[in-house]
This record gives C-alpha cells, sequence and structure tokens, in this order.
C-alpha cells in the first residue's frame, strides 16, 4: 500500500489533542462552524472533553504517527453537556473577542433547537441513541477511504459502550458525507430531519426501532438485521493497549 492509504483506526487519547485540533481548525471556516468561530482554545477545549469525559470517545485514523482523520461519538445528545464542560473556554473567548457578541450567526448557531416535534424529540434523546458530533479528514487523504473507515469503526466502538443506534446529522448539501452512510448502510431518518441537515442512523440493536415507535419498511428491517448479524460477528475492540493501538 502507499503512504496514502495505510492508515490505522485507533482510538485518540490525550497526546492526540493538538494535532485533532490543527485538523479541525483546519477542516472548517469560522462562518460554517462555531468552535472555530470561536477559537483554536475553544476547539481544543471540545476536544479535551471528548477525549477525557465519560460520555464520549474520538477515533482517529492514524498514518504512520500522523493524524489523519477523526470521529467524535457522543453516547447521547452531545450540545448542552458538551457546551457545560467548555463554558469557561467560551467566556475567555468571548471576552478576548468582544466583537463576537455581535455575531448574529454565533447566536443563531447556539440558541437554535431543532425544528422537531415532541415525539421525534423524545425519540431523539432515548437512552442508548448515541450521536455522532463531528468528522473531518485532512484534505490530502480525502478519497482514500479514511472517512468510511472511520464511520464504520464506531459501530464496534459504541456498541461496546452499550449504545444501540448511532446517529449522525449531515448538513443536506454535504453530498459527499451522505453518500458514505448510505454506502456503509445507514439509514436515512426523515424522523429526525431539520430544515438543513439530514439524519442517518445505524442500528445496532435491531429491536431498537420499534422501541423508540419507527415503522421500518420490510426492506430496511432486513437491512437492519444484515448489519446486525455482520456487527455481532466483528471481533470486539478488547485487546487495545493503553493509547488505543491494536
Amino acid at each position: 500500500m502507499s503512504q496514502i492509504e495505510s492508515f490505522v483506526v485507533r482510538l485518540a487519547t490525550k497526546k492526540d489533542i493538538d494535532a485533532l485540533t490543527d485538523l479541525h481548525c483546519s477542516s472548517f471556516r469560522p462562518q460554517d462552524h462555531v468552535p472555530v468561530l470561536l477559537g483554536r482554545r475553544y476547539v481544543k477545549a471540545t476536544y479535551k472533553w471528548q477525549i477525557e469525559g465519560k460520555q464520549a470517545y474520538t477515533l482517529v485514523a492514524d498514518s504512520n504517527g500522523r493524524i489523519v482523520g477523526l470521529v467524535a461519538v457522543c453516547d447521547g445528545p452531545f450540545t448542552l453537556p458538551m457546551f457545560k464542560a467548555c463554558l469557561g473556554e467560551f467566556i475567555l473567548s468571548m471576552m478576548a473577542n468582544p466583537f463576537l457578541l455581535f455575531k448574529k450567526v454565533l447566536w443563531r448557531r447556539m440558541l437554535r433547537r431543532p425544528d422537531l416535534s415532541d415525539k421525534n424529540r423524545a425519540m431523539a434523546d432515548y437512552p442508548g441513541f448515541a450521536q455522532m458530533t463531528i468528522g473531518a479528514v485532512d484534505s490530502n487523504f480525502r478519497g482514500h477511504g479514511v472517512f468510511p473507515a472511520l464511520v464504520e469503526a464506531t459501530k464496534t466502538f459504541s456498541k461496546e459502550r452499550g449504545s444501540r443506534a448511532i446517529r449522525a446529522g449531515v448538513y443536506k448539501s454535504n453530498t459527499s458525507s451522505r453518500r458514505v452512510f448510505i454506502k456503509g448502510g445507514w439509514l436515512e431518518t426523515p424522523e429526525l430531519e431539520t430544515h438543513d441537515t439530514v439524519f442517518y442512523v445505524a442500528y445496532l440493536d435491531p429491536i431498537f426501532p420499534s422501541v423508540i415507535g419507527l415503522t421500518l419498511s420490510s426492506e430496511q428491517k432486513n437491512q437492519v438485521s444484515e448489519s446486525s448479524k455482520e456487527e455481532a460477528e466483528r471481533p470486539n475492540c478488547g485487546g487495545l493497549s493503553d493509547d488505543g493501538r491494536p
């Protein structure tokens, strides 16, 4: 395999936080992403929470010691717990950059609530329903299977953490990421959709759709069943060393 194709997916550790922050800041524009708008220190605080906290985990694609991709997953809804954990850095960012107080995009994104019905909101908040928080790939490694490998690995790691399903929100305009989830067998779920975001769900427990009140088509039920069987046949991630390597 060439160098650009060779990578291993592993759990991120504290030593990776700076590299994750660099990759994150180079992957998103401030006008499109609140953490980047708030600055590098705030972005770093989010990864500190996602790596050191008990509610989330982060996977990285490691190519010869270089982090070329990342995906993070929270065991449940993440917006509020992450904000609370990073509140100190949020305040410092606002103090260092008072102009942010007048950034409408910041408050619009910070204060927005998903336009879901009470029933669908309860579905999203159901215990065991994990949520992907972020994903990014180094521009030099895109198109080489990094993101699909990271997305696929979340199924094993989340299942071992007790999750019954994972949802991932993708901007409707992000066709390349949407294709990754579709090809990976994640089901598009209109019940969770917002005006600008579509959600894809990977079911780790085949009975979970009925538990949260979702009615699947026969084809979708077969897809969930097959996916669950494949996941059950995978070797677990037990045997990882302290730094998350195989």
